[in-house]
């Protein structure tokens, strides 16, 4: 085993350099360094007297003799030999201290800094495969696998998945709307050919409603919305009779009758639409005509009504006078102040007026009597029969009069029907 004599690690056989320091190993042996006769500094001698004669000292082991007057020097130039010469090789020094001696030519080369096995050394190193080129072989593999199976989806939903389409005349925000007596106007595609198709709601099947695809597998049918069609969101999709389903459903929106701009029952106007209704009311033996003034309002809010008469008498909170002659012949004025209160959803009317000052002043040959009446409400309720006629029902509760001459009378409870038509 050879050491390196500058730090005295170990190092393979044949080594010309230390593979721990770097420094040249020039074939010092095991555990000698490599000494210089002109290094006193750290191995003190005897000085050498430049002026003795050669031969004055007998000559040492690596001394060659010189003759008189000649450089003591000149064989070896130093006291001791160079690296790698000995007693025991018998050649004289040559070179520099410092100069290693040439490595062969045919087999120079640095050496290792790991210990190589015998028989190894010149055995080329074993082949290893890129771990990195390896990665993106694997990564290149799996992209073109994916693009081809994306491209394989792709291509079925767009030649060979059935699809909806839905359009109505009624919407909630952007999502079709319907209401019983409505019809969604579907069309599809992509469905086998000549093929009858079946419709389901949330994935329960629609009685009764089937249609038939063309020679190119394309279908159009309106698919009319009934009172079994629960109120809400749904999700509409179809299939054919060889089960090619939509696998994306259309969403749908279910309403009641009048909203979303859909007619209310029997054809009624939309709850946010506002008309106007001509009415004839009648209790018995006396009647009275006016107008209902619907004023829609966004869903579900439905429209307000308020009523004005024949007369002249309006329920807008004002002061109305109304001049008359009771069956006996006394002459009277009432003045009357009136508010509305009513809704319209879902083709229906319910209409209320809301006395809250009715006075009479009678003209009578004793003077003039003044009756007062206690706030009191009518309240008239009706639906549309179909799209422009209305049948409803009217009544009113009994109330009493004080009179300021001690008197007082009391009415009775009003009960009566009316009619109206819707004003174009």
């Amino acid at each position: 085993m050879q050491r390196c004599p500058h730090c005295g690690a170990t190092l393979p056989a044949d080594s010309h350099y230390c593979g721990q320091c770097g420094l040249p190993v020039y074939g010092a042996r095991p555990h000698e360094p490599t000494e210089r006769a002109d290094a006193g500094a750290r191995s003190p001698g005897p000085t050498l007297d430049s002026t003795r004669q050669a031969g004055s000292v007998p000559p040492g082991p690596y001394q060659a003799t010189t003759p008189a007057g000649a450089d003591p020097y000149e064989a070896t130039r130093y006291a001791t030999p160079p690296h790698g010469i000995g007693p025991e090789t018998g050649e004289p020094a040559r070179g520099d201290l410092f100069t290693p001696p040439p490595p062969p030519l045919s087999s120079f080369e640095y050496p290792p800094l790991y210990p190589v096995p015998p028989g190894s050394r010149n055995q080329p190193p074993p082949q290893r495969r890129p771990l990195m080129l390896i990665g993106v072989v694997v990564v290149v593999v799996v992209l073109v696998v994916g693009g081809v199976v994306a491209a394989v989806n792709l291509l079925h939903l767009g030649q060979g998945q059935p699809q909806l389409r839905v359009s109505s005349a009624y919407h909630v925000g952007s999502l079709p709307a319907g209401a019983t007596g409505t019809s969604l106007q579907v069309s599809g595609q992509q469905f086998a050919s000549d093929s009858q198709v079946s419709f389901y709601l949330d994935g329960q099947s629609l009685p009764g409603v089937s249609a038939k695809t063309d020679d190119n597998g394309a279908l159009k049918v309106n698919l009319s919305v009934t009172s079994g069609w629960k109120l809400g969101q749904h999700t509409l999709t179809a299939a054919d009779a060889s089960n090619n389903r939509v696998q994306q459903g259309v969403t749908v929106v279910i309403v009641p009758q009048g909203q979303a701009h859909t007619p209310g029952p029997n054809g009624a106007p939309s709850d946010d639409a506002s008309f106007k209704i001509a009415f004839t009311a009648s209790n018995g033996s006396s009647t009275q005509s006016g107008t209902f003034t619907v004023t829609g309002h966004p869903d579900p809010a439905g429209g307000t009504v308020c009523a004005s008469y024949a007369d002249g008498m309006q329920d807008d909170g004002q002061p109305h006078t109304l001049s008359g002659v009771t069956s006996s012949g006394i002459r009277y004025q009432e003045t009357l102040v009136a508010t509305c209160q009513g809704t319209y959803r879902g083709g229906k009317i319910i209409y209320k007026e809301i006395y809250s000052q009715d006075q009479v002043v009678f003209q009578t040959s004793l003077g003039n009597v003044t009756c007062s009446a206690a706030p009191h409400t009518a309240q008239a309720d009706g639906s549309f029969v179909d799209a422009t006629h209305v049948k409803g029902t009217l009544s009113g509760p009994a109330y009493s009069y004080s009179c300021d001459n001690g008197n007082s009378s009391q009415t009775q409870a009003v009960t009566g029907t009316w009619e109206g038509q819707l004003l174009a």
